[in-house]
């Protein structure tokens, strides 16, 4: 990912293929720990909202 935001990488790739960031269960995961684990970009938490992960 080269330095980058690991929910920063989630957001782009919901933007590029949805159906695979959101269903799959090993990406839920990841997203979930993102948004749960300390700050997150606006975006990696709105998406965890979205997907129905955090509220």
């Amino acid at each position: 990912m080269g330095g980058r935001h690991p929910g920063r990488a989630l957001v782009e790739a919901d933007r590029i293929a949805p159906a695979e960031v959101r269903v799959r269960p090993s990406a839920r995961t990841v997203i979930a720990e993102v948004a749960r684990g300390g700050p997150a970009p606006a975006g990696a938490a709105h998406l965890a909202t979205v997907i129905g992960l955090i509220r």
